[in-house]
């Protein structure tokens, strides 16, 4: 499903990733820690294709896909996304209508909560 294979990134020119090597499979669960200034964050842009990052070595690939080079837009079509531990609240607005109404954006179609 997603595969990391020597990834290097860096940001304002100074090198965060240093060969990540990442496979995670349909179903599987996987979790990113380590201490601050790790390098957490840093992938996750990466993957999300934030263009402040900038892949200066190795590969991403989704759903057996190239996606190293992807916008981000492209990866919203591909249904990646990038959730926050605290996102910012928005009175009566659920998180459940927020990705409704982003994956309805993107996909260009009417969504149910059922099919979330």
């Amino acid at each position: 499903m997603l595969k990391i294979n020597n990834l290097h990134a860096s940001v304002e020119g100074k090198e965060i990733l240093k060969g990540i090597n990442l496979e995670v499979k349909s179903g599987e669960v996987h979790a990113i820690m380590g201490p601050n200034g790790s390098g957490k964050s840093t992938l996750a842009n990466v993957l999300m294709g934030n263009p402040v990052y900038k892949v200066t070595k190795g590969s991403v690939k989704y759903l057996g896909k190239d996606i190293t080079e992807d916008t981000v837009d492209k990866r919203a079509k591909k249904r990646m996304f990038m959730a926050f531990q605290y996102p910012e609240s928005i009175p009566g607005v659920t998180i459940v209508t927020m990705l409704k109404a982003a994956l309805s954006n993107i996909t260009d179609t009417e969504l149910t909560t059922v099919e979330l």
